[in-house]
């Protein structure tokens, strides 16, 4: 999900139903697709794969231990419970003292909403603002972090760019492999993402070259906030930003290899993206379907696909493997 998520608004006249605000909100730094959202007046729900619903409910906390000392002016999201068509609504423990009767009335009405729209994921995605590292030339690097308002927003502090790549499903590069990095002095595995990550940090011009950008109609970026460090950087053309959120293009064909190797190995959740072309998707595609089990539990979110028939056989064998180890 992305670092600023939608805030609740003011109650409304009761018994006048709104319209759902349905989007998607990018998982960025690092990159884990597109979540959608569906959010009424008092309640949202946020799902990373279009089935699975996270549930959230606004009410106002009391401003002490009981009840008694009144509530507090401004509303705060609490997490209700998950939904999806399949296993219906299971709540988690609501603290007794919020207006439990009223969140229950918000939690139905936004399960309802869900279920009229979820047919239509993926969802449109919203306009963020987005923070990226720039290089020692002012150019954009990497995207760090992603916003739906301007308010409050800062350039100082901004985080490092992450591979991510830890767990269970780690990040191997071919390239670093081939180039006998298996092993450090210390004799432990080398982590290559942590590799990818420190090359960034290298061509990066320093924590005091990120700016939030507020994206154009022609895939420019008119900067709207950096900090004085940055110096002066008004707009920035399409063509400088990366189309995956990380340049593909480096000066060494080695790190043009670890990042071709990183897009394969973030495929399944880079085809979410509506950006793509053509011949981006159908590479990013075949790339995909060697990890099946992301593929299928990703694949609503999909805008399009170049190989539907590729696409339904890596999730044949997703299902084939889910049960083989049940």
């Amino acid at each position: 999900m992305t670092a600023t998520a939608a805030r609740a608004s003011a109650p409304g006249n009761a018994g006048v139903p709104a319209s759902p605000r349905c989007c998607a909100l990018r998982r960025v730094n690092p990159f884990l697709g597109l979540v959608m959202l569906v959010a009424t007046e008092q309640a949202r729900a946020f799902s990373a794969d279009g089935r699975h619903w996270q549930l959230q409910v606004a009410a106002y906390p009391p401003r002490g231990l009981w009840s008694g000392a009144g509530h507090a002016a401004e509303r705060r999201w609490f997490r209700f419970g998950d939904w999806s068509a399949q296993a219906g609504l299971a709540r988690v423990p609501v603290n007794p003292i919020l207006d439990v009767g009223d969140m229950l009335d918000a939690a139905d009405a936004l399960v309802a909403a869900v279920a009229r729209v979820e047919h239509q994921v993926p969802f449109t995605p919203a306009a963020e603002l987005e923070l990226w590292q720039l290089d020692q030339d002012g150019r954009p690097l990497a995207l760090l972090d992603t916003a739906l308002a301007a308010d409050g927003l800062t350039a100082q502090d901004a985080p490092a760019w992450s591979a991510g790549g830890g767990g269970e499903r780690r990040f191997h590069s071919p390239t670093l492999a081939a180039a006998g990095e298996r092993i450090q002095t210390s004799g432990a595995p080398v982590d290559h993402a942590r590799a990818l990550e420190a090359v960034v940090a290298q061509a990066a011009g320093g924590p005091g070259r990120a700016v939030w950008v507020a994206r154009e109609a022609d895939g420019g970026g008119r900067i709207v906030a950096a900090p004085a460090a940055a110096g002066p950087a008004p707009s920035l053309a399409a063509e400088d930003f990366p189309a995956l959120h990380l340049r593909e293009d480096w000066p060494d064909a080695r790190t043009t290899a670890l990042v071709r190797d990183y897009m394969d190995w973030l495929s399944p959740y880079l085809l979410t993206l509506p950006t793509l072309d053509a011949a981006r998707r159908a590479s990013l595609e075949r790339a995909a379907v060697r990890c099946p089990s992301l593929v299928d539990r990703l694949w609503r979110l999909y805008p399009s696909q170049m190989d539907p028939e590729l696409i339904r056989r890596a999730r044949v064998q997703a299902r084939l493997r889910s049960a083989a180890t049940d």
